[in-house]
């Protein structure tokens, strides 16, 4: 018996089960039009990397003859990022691993005896490793009316890479990186341009390093396990020096693209313009499986400075004094090149900032009328550290990898919820201020925190808000803002669950409320956004609907509040009625 036939006999021990579907609904591993065995082994026969069954990553720890060893693994590497993006069944965020319920889930800190079920994961993966077998891989979940889930590495804040009895095509392994000193898009007059190639499963340090090697710099995000040709770039894509060059999304030049029907096509302005532009910010795992995209370069700057800076207040007074002060010099310090990430919690504010082609001095003197006005704020002195970096991979391997190490965590429960604050709200630094220190002091209570991304603005918003198919609010606003909240134990029911995504919702709509018109990003959201259509994709949403149902007639890519997704049942697994 071959491992794959073993493997369909233990996941049938536990694989989550459902009531057989009507017609038109997708086929689930309980009904009578689940392929065969000797189906499920052809495809296995036919991939590179073969099929493999999805295990949840807690599940060596469990059952009746344990493997130590394995065990061991689980719990020392249990919050490493890099393992996690490495396993078929692993997620950043491993409450999306099991379901709504006590019962649907395997977990780590538990009895060995304790129940573990397949949860909310796929029953098999696709290992893919190159077009073809993507190509078999979308025909097989195509002529078997599958339940079709696209995980790279793992990265979704509101579950879209996942789907309990479902069939995963796992790009992980697609991780090519091809440099270009003259890039000309496919069929295209375009002035040659340096560029880079990344398959869809190249992590976001690979893609660093191996640009930084060249003096080169790239936009793409702060989270390195991410990788960048996934959802990262499907959602839009901010970055730390988004302010000076733009969205990822508005530097991608083209894409290879596996359409539902399997056909391989190339996405740029003359090719499939109009897949181009929705691929451009339209969301992740709707169009297509990602092979490639191309992404613009630009030179290295010759110098950079980060300023490290932490402020504790001991009384609500200050820490909305200083909040207030901080959100007034939000517009100049975008213009002095500043870029970065700051946290209000616990009446602290600390921040990250870069100083982008700023040398010490430079960063020191343009940051000087924040920090003389914290100076004379009641209450403990601030701390600061002003750092130079002679070039940007000295700044890469000194901040994303300090003492030799890029550290990169996940395996936690979480729920996030965010808003994207438009400029003008910065014109009300007394209100936005007080509003940012009543949500704090709320999330206080729970232990949980506001992350704040000065990563909009300047480039950014002087792009034309229709060129690409990313949400429209991008091009006005300031700070992407992201409650950090809702975490709860492993073994939270399903009620507990709700209710700390319901807090986070709940506080998340006052910024909603100050913020009338605006939107969140789709890749740090809350997963109950109310509105999501307007929230996530603004004015875009019909067009994007338009050529979701021309390159996918058949909705065989659909996810959760991804284009289309209102035409499903709560599960996905049928036409809405």
């Amino acid at each position: 018996m071959s491992w794959i036939k073993i493997g369909l006999l233990v996941l049938g021990a536990y694989v989550y089960s459902a009531a057989s579907q009507e017609r038109r609904c997708r086929c689930l591993s309980t009904d009578p039009c689940w392929p065969s065995l000797d189906t499920w082994n052809q495809l296995d026969a036919s991939l590179t990397g073969g099929l493999v069954p999805v295990y949840p990553p807690a599940k060596p720890c469990h059952g009746d003859n344990i493997n130590q060893t394995e065990c061991q693994i689980v719990h020392d590497r249990w919050f490493d990022g890099y393992w996690r993006s490495d396993q078929p069944g692993a997620l950043i965020s491993m409450n999306f691993e099991i379901l709504p319920n006590e019962t649907w889930g395997c977990q780590l800190n538990v009895s060995s005896s304790w129940p573990c079920s397949q949860g909310n994961l796929p029953t098999f993966a696709a290992n893919v490793s190159n077009v073809a077998d993507v190509q078999k891989a979308v025909q097989f979940a195509s002529e078997h009316n599958l339940r079709l889930v696209i995980k790279n590495s793992g990265h979704d804040y509101i579950g879209r890479s996942t789907a309990a009895d479902a069939f995963s095509i796992w790009t992980r392994h697609l991780n090519d990186i091809t440099l270009h000193d003259a890039f000309v898009p496919n069929n295209t007059n375009a002035a040659p341009t340096t560029a880079v190639t990344v398959q869809t499963g190249v992590r976001l340090i690979d893609l660093y390093e191996a640009t930084a090697h060249k003096d080169l710099v790239v936009v793409a995000g702060a989270a390195i396990t991410v990788a960048a040709g996934g959802g990262y770039i499907g959602g839009g894509g901010h970055s730390p020096i988004s302010p000076i060059y733009g969205l990822a999304v508005d530097n991608a030049l083209q894409f290879t693209v596996v359409l539902a029907n399997g056909e391989v096509v190339i996405a740029n302005d003359a090719m499939n313009p109009d897949l181009f532009w929705a691929l451009r910010g339209g969301g992740a795992g709707t169009w297509g499986v990602v092979i490639d995209v191309t992404l613009r370069t630009f030179p290295a700057p010759n110098v950079m400075s980060s300023v490290l800076f932490i402020a504790a207040h001991n009384d609500t007074k200050s820490f909305t004094s200083v909040m207030t002060k901080f959100i007034e010099l939000q517009p100049q310090m975008s213009k002095d090149n500043f870029t970065g990430y700051w946290y209000g919690f616990n009446k602290t504010l600390a921040f990250l900032y870069i100083g982008y082609d700023l040398n010490k001095t430079e960063a020191t003197t343009r940051m000087t009328p924040f920090l003389n006005f914290t100076a004379s704020v009641s209450g403990p002195p601030p701390q600061y550290i002003v750092t130079e970096f002679p070039s940007w991979a000295a700044f890469l391997e000194t901040t994303w990898c300090p003492g030799g190490t890029c550290p990169s965590e996940g395996g936690q429960t979480a729920l996030l919820a965010s808003r994207l604050i438009p400029l003008d709200s910065f014109d009300q630094p007394d209100a936005l201020g007080s509003l940012l220190v009543d949500i704090s002091s709320d999330l206080d209570v729970t232990g949980d925190t506001m992350l704040g991304h000065l990563v909009a603005g300047g480039e950014v918003v002087r792009k034309d808000p229709d060129s690409v198919g990313v949400n429209p609010a991008w091009r006005k606003a300031l700070w992407h803002v992201v409650l950090t909240g809702a975490q709860f134990e492993f073994n939270a029911t399903a009620a507990q669950r709700k209710k700390a995504g319901d807090r986070v919702t709940k506080l998340n709509s006052k910024l909603i409320d100050f913020t009338p018109g605006s939107g969140a990003y789709l890749n740090e959201a809350d997963i109950q956004e109310p509105n999501w259509q307007q929230s996530f994709f603004g004015s875009h949403y019909d067009r994007l609907k338009q050529i979701k149902n021309k390159v996918d007639p058949h909705h065989l890519f659909i996810c959760h509040h991804c284009v289309g997704s209102e035409d499903w049942d709560a599960s996905l697994n049928c036409p809405a009625k």
